[in-house]
């Protein structure tokens, strides 16, 4: 049985073109309405603009966090570890590893989670396990070793380096600094497994 839609100022039902062009508005409209939701979830829409590395920011962790709660994986999740990854090489790059971790834990997660976060250098990644890692900035052997983690390990990775998109270890490069800049590493996260919601892959950038 066809139900028809009554449209004021018509005498009849709707013809099959008709119909279809019908549908095809309603999704317009409904993918333009997600596409605010999720503007406004963000504050600024995704930008192609980067910057280059530099000390991470709250900004870049709240911004981390937001797109983190559309990976599919960590929905409905009580309670979310993410490991920091860092140089262990480098005095500075650990000083800023344990103030990233300890700004990431206070910070809500997705939904009502809770966030532990974790210092942890890369060259001790063995037999470590993480729900979601944070790359900070790192040369370029350790930086494939990272990745190399991620891949073995199934887990989604995040920097606000962008060195990390040439090295293919970062899952998603977030930024948030004069403007928002999102850039999802698809070949990455289709390794990985990482299943993020339609609307949130249709906003970001894509490598």
């Amino acid at each position: 049985m066809v139900a028809f839609v009554p449209i004021a100022g018509l005498d009849g039902p709707l013809q099959h073109g008709e119909m279809v062009s019908l549908r095809g508005k309603r999704r317009a409209a409904i993918r333009k309405r997600a596409l605010a939701v999720l503007g406004a979830l963000f504050g600024l829409l995704a930008s192609s603009s980067l910057s280059a590395a530099a000390e991470v920011s709250q900004a870049d962790l709240v911004a981390t966090l937001r797109s983190l709660a559309f990976l599919s994986s960590l929905q409905n999740r009580s309670a979310i570890v993410i490991g920091v990854i860092y140089n262990g090489a480098d005095p500075v790059s650990r000083v800023q590893a344990g103030r990233v971790a300890g700004d990431l834990s206070r910070l809500p997660g997705p939904g009502s989670a809770t966030i532990t976060a974790v210092p942890v250098a890369v060259q001790d990644l063995a037999g470590q396990h993480f729900d979601s890692v944070y790359l900070l900035s790192l040369p370029s052997e350790a930086s494939h070793a990272a990745g190399e983690f991620v891949r073995r390990q199934n887990v989604v990775s995040v920097s606000s380096d962008p060195q990390c998109l040439e090295a293919q270890s970062c899952v998603l490069l977030v930024q948030a600094r004069t403007t928002m800049s999102v850039v999802l590493d698809t070949a990455l996260a289709k390794q990985v497994g990482a299943k993020f919601s339609t609307v949130f892959t249709m906003l970001v950038k894509r490598k």
